[in-house]
């Protein structure tokens, strides 16, 4: 009688783990299938974005020179102290040849290709940054990588740059296979500075990545100089001096001019834009985008960025200097993501297009959440992680997340409630959103985590 009743007990408990099991499993087929129909519709949304918008702006800013050396032969002999890389007329120039002769300058074919690179990159951006951080053996990677397919495809900045056709698409594809051969094997991280180069050479900020690199790993970071060499001596070769060997002389001396016309840009976001903004109180002059700013605050606030900028720089270089033979990809998955935040931190400008560039770190953080890595994360760390992810990325269209923040009380506030750049922008709410530093904020909450994290490897 005794067997019997062990028996039967022993039989109501498999069934009932059995029972459990079918339930968790249930769940989480629903669970993906949400995340599943979020994705298809994040990236429709994704799409109608890229081929809703026309001929952006900054063609006539950046591919001048380009389009009046093909169309007219006219050299290159003067530059804005903004002006894109080499990598950039690369890119265009077979266009450009292919368009002008039976089209002439076809601006709306012209932006149509630019659509489809910047769509392109982010594809091999995401593909890189999901086969390190979401392809792995474990139960957990398909909510991974569908969660991470519906924050990148969804993400307000990378919304912003692939309607604009912008090149901080490129960014993120060479920052992303940067990342991917740096946590690589051995061979793999050789050549994590050429892609760097190419960025570099795109945009000439992630240079900092590259002086990263030299410190960490010097043998990849000479890799990436040469390359650098290379695509100046391809420049020089097609395009002239400035946009060859002269082309980081040509930015080095217009670089005080563009520190200058950035500080006050409303869009700024980051460390000395910041800075500025609380300087003016974030009140703007009429209906202009000049901050009223005392001038005698100008050279402290200056003073102020500068070494807040020199202090970023230098803890990243400690970082990279006592990281040196520590191979885990959590510790070079960190240590990257911290170069990545200061990178943003320290440019005279950080605008949204640029905050693209950090889809590759919510990667690294979720995969460090789920993997509890380098410890399991506590509340403080995952709410710190979570929020400076939702400042960056918003995630959901601008118009519902405006009804969360006060942006119509901070606009009356401080005065700027007649100023025609909030009048007009308000409905999509990116202007104000950006004005008053939400963006900047997550930068800073994110640098925070990452630091917190790197001490626990180093720990």
């Amino acid at each position: 009688m005794a067997v019997q009743q062990s028996t039967t007990a022993v039989s109501g408990a498999v069934e009932g783990e059995r029972g459990a099991r079918a339930t968790r499993g249930a769940q989480q087929a629903t669970w993906l299938g949400v995340l599943a129909l979020l994705g298809v519709l994040s990236l429709g949304r994704l799409l109608v974005a890229a081929f809703g918008y026309g001929i952006p702006a900054w063609f006539d800013e950046e591919l001048n020179p380009l389009i009046a050396l093909i169309s007219r032969g006219q050299p290159i002999t003067q530059i804005d102290a903004r002006q894109y890389g080499a990598v950039v007329f690369l890119v265009f120039d077979p266009a450009l040849r292919v368009l002008m002769p039976t089209q002439g300058l076809n601006l709306s074919a012209l932006a149509t290709y630019a659509t489809w690179v910047a769509l392109c990159a982010t594809v091999v951006a995401f593909a890189f940054t999901a086969r390190r951080y979401a392809a792995d053996a474990t139960s957990g990677s398909r909510a991974r990588l569908l969660v991470l397919l519906v924050a990148w495809s969804s993400a307000v900045p990378l919304l912003y740059v692939i309607a604009q056709h912008m090149v901080d698409a490129w960014q993120l594809a060479f920052l992303s296979v940067s990342l991917f051969l740096f946590t690589g094997s051995g061979r793999q991280r050789r050549f994590a500075g050429l892609p760097l180069a190419a960025a570099t050479l795109t945009k000439i900020l992630p240079g900092l990545l590259l002086v990263y690199l030299c410190l960490r790993s010097w043998r990849a970071g000479l890799i990436g100089v040469a390359g650098v060499g290379l695509l100046l001596a391809v420049g020089q070769l097609l395009y002239g001096s400035l946009m060859g060997f002269g082309y980081p002389l040509a930015m080095l001396a217009g670089g005080g001019d563009t520190i200058a016309r950035w500080s006050t840009h409303f869009e700024n976001n980051s460390i000395r834009g910041l800075l500025f903004k609380l300087g003016a109180g974030f009140r703007l002059r009429g209906d202009t985008e000049q901050y009223i700013l005392d001038p005698r605050l100008v050279p402290f606030l200056n003073v102020l960025a500068y070494a807040l900028a020199a202090a970023l720089v230098g803890y990243l270089f400690l970082v990279a200097w006592r990281g040196r033979g520590r191979d885990s990809i959590a510790r070079r998955s960190i240590e990257f993501s911290l170069a990545i935040f200061t990178m943003l931190l320290v440019s005279p400008h950080t605008a949204q297009d640029y905050l693209v560039t950090t889809l590759p770190v919510l990667a690294v953080w979720l995969y460090l959440w789920s993997q509890r890595l380098p410890r399991p994360w506590s509340i403080r760390q995952t709410a710190l992680g979570a929020l400076a992810a939702l400042l960056i990325g918003v995630f959901v269209p601008m118009n519902l997340f405006a009804r969360i923040l006060p942006l119509g009380w901070l606009v009356n506030v401080t005065d700027n409630a007649h100023n025609i750049l909030f009048v007009d922008q308000i409905g999509s709410a990116i202007g104000a959103y950006e004005f008053f530093g939400f963006p900047g904020i997550g930068l800073l909450l994110g640098w925070l985590l990452l630091v917190r994290l790197e001490r626990q490897t180093d720990a």
